[in-house]
């Protein structure tokens, strides 16, 4: 079937791992927050098949909500894993929020180790503010500074969108079962 008026769709391309171990060895000795940050969500974006959206807010200010924010305190970290409480979001049915799970990686950029360095930064500049994504300034960081950030690296043929696809296809070339992955 063939739409009236229509132009070829243009899907963004996926991020690879080794998309990731670029960004991360070119941020690897940074010590600026906002840096530490965009890593993080990055990282975390790939591995936990997140949406951009679950872990920015949007440019439009009528569209943000507190409601909608993973806060400090629902994180957990152990030798081998980090979690968060992702509060609710586009796919939550019941309104009850989810829990992000996220393992280190044997090799690569790992998201364990990123997360931690920006949690110490974040823990040391915000210690009293309860949401867990910050930038520098104390702002909760938008779509538009995430995107600004990835530009850097990738052309626009990369989008927020790049992160759960290329984790989805990640996992889906090590073998994991397509029901698995979601």
């Amino acid at each position: 079937y063939q739409r009236l008026y229509s132009k070829p769709i243009k899907r963004k391309r996926a991020l690879t791992r080794e998309d990731l171990n670029v960004v991360s060895s070119s941020l690897a000795h940074t010590d600026s927050h906002d840096d530490l940050l965009f890593l993080s969500l990055l990282l975390t974006g790939f591995h936990a098949l997140l949406r951009l959206g679950e872990l920015v807010w949007p440019d439009q200010r009528d569209l943000r909500s507190y409601r909608k924010l993973s806060r400090r305190t629902s994180v957990m970290c152990t030798d081998v894993s980090f979690e968060f409480s992702l509060q609710s979001h586009k796919t939550d049915r019941q309104f009850a929020g989810d829990t992000v799970l996220v393992h280190k990686t044997v090799s690569g950029a790992n998201p364990l180790s990123a997360f931690r360095a920006y949690l110490t930064a974040r823990d040391s500049r915000h210690p009293c503010r309860s949401e867990l994504w910050l930038r520098f300034n104390g702002d909760v960081p938008t779509r538009g500074w995430f995107t600004r950030r990835l530009r850097k690296f990738f052309p626009a043929d990369v989008s927020g969108h790049s992160m759960r696809a290329g984790g989805a296809t990640a996992l889906a070339l090590e073998g994991v079962p397509h029901a698995s992955i979601q």
